[in-house]
């Protein structure tokens, strides 16, 4: 918002010349003129015109006229290093290397059809290409408040991307029939490395993201009140280290109970879990590759998060309210909604009957 003017009538070429001067509020001083008028209360009827549309104008900060969105980019990360995970980091950068040559453009002269235009020519997945928009609408609307960069984004009517195949299958394949479930338990006992047994029961009887269950302590299980509380995980932190760090939103801070089939399986996994300082129930605590690759042995088609597809689907199939299942998954109810409200056989079969009882 301007913060100061001053209106000049001048005499020139036969006629009057307005001009309105303006200080804006980082100290600068902008001029508006317009000349030609044959009456002098014309010119000045114009200047208070002139004033009002000011005022309705953002006032633009030029002390980074002409940055680059890969440049402004290093400033929204830095002014965000202490909230942002290395994951988001990481994928920030790549969102931005996507637009090509468009990220070396001044921030204020991208348009909607630069972006477009390079997403188009991507071979990106459609997940993928809904993820960059995400990243860099924030990056685009930091450049707008508190920077004042730009008055407007270029991604700020953009909807994401609708995927082309059948979502229901794709949700489908993502949830374990029992007969997989019953396979991938009896495979992993008898592998060398047990603790994925227990980490995948985890996932399975509590739908834990894989961070999640390797932040689990001893301390975050209650075999009497038979809640297991979620306060920590284990996240990538830099190229090759991965830290405990708090869970990934404040939602996922959660406590959720455990059926009576995990309290078994967990008191005959703290008979032989390792011993350490923070009572750890894992110690490695590195990515999920190591863990799937193990899946992979016994089911091809599936991997670790596939258990947490299944956890909700299976909640929500017997009838669990959607409410209820996104406080226990520790996300947001429209993701709940956009991610697992698809049918599955047993979810069909269990409508068909409800209806008929309905409707008898």
């Amino acid at each position: 918002m301007s913060t100061k003017y001053n209106t000049t009538l001048r005499k020139k070429d036969n006629g009057w010349q307005v001009i309105v001067s303006y200080k804006t509020s980082s100290g600068k001083w902008r001029q508006k003129s317009k000349q030609g008028f044959d009456e002098k209360w014309k010119a000045k009827n114009y200047g208070n015109d002139l004033i009002e549309q000011i005022k309705k104008e953002p006032d633009l900060n030029t002390d980074y006229k002409g940055i680059t969105l890969e440049e402004f980019t290093e400033i929204y990360k830095a002014d965000n290093k202490d909230r942002l995970t290395y994951n988001t980091l990481q994928a920030t950068k790549y969102a931005v290397k996507a637009l090509g040559n468009v990220r070396f453009k001044s921030i204020e002269e991208i348009t909607l059809l630069d972006i477009n235009k390079k997403f188009r020519e991507s071979k990106l997945s459609t997940s993928t290409k809904n993820l960059y928009i995400r990243l860099l609408k924030i990056i685009f609307k930091h450049a707008i408040s508190p920077y004042k960069i730009i008055a407007h984004s270029p991604l700020s009517e953009v909807k994401e991307h609708k995927e082309k195949k059948n979502i229901t299958q794709h949700i489908s394949s993502k949830v374990y029939t029992a007969n997989e479930i019953e396979s991938l338990f009896t495979g992993l006992k008898n592998k060398k490395k047990k603790e994925y047994y227990y980490q995948c029961c985890l996932a399975y009887y509590c739908g834990l993201r894989y961070g999640e269950i390797v932040g689990l302590s001893w301390f975050d299980i209650d075999f009497n009140e038979k809640t297991l509380s979620v306060s920590r995980q284990v996240a990538r932190t830099s190229t090759k280290k991965y830290s405990l760090t708090a869970p990934k939103t404040a939602g996922s801070i959660r406590t959720i109970p455990m059926p009576p089939k995990l309290i078994e399986t967990l008191l005959e996994y703290k008979k032989i879990a390792p011993q350490n300082d923070k009572q750890l129930l894992f110690l490695r605590n590195s990515s999920t590759n190591f863990v799937n690759a193990y899946i992979h042995t016994i089911i091809k088609d599936k991997n670790f998060h596939d258990l947490r597809h299944t956890y909700a689907t299976t909640l929500l199939a017997n009838g669990v309210d959607i409410k209820t299942v996104a406080a226990l998954l520790g996300d947001t109810v429209q993701t709940v909604i956009n991610n697992y409200i698809h049918y599955t056989e047993e979810m069909r079969k269990k409508a068909a009957i409800d209806v008929a009882n309905i409707f008898k």
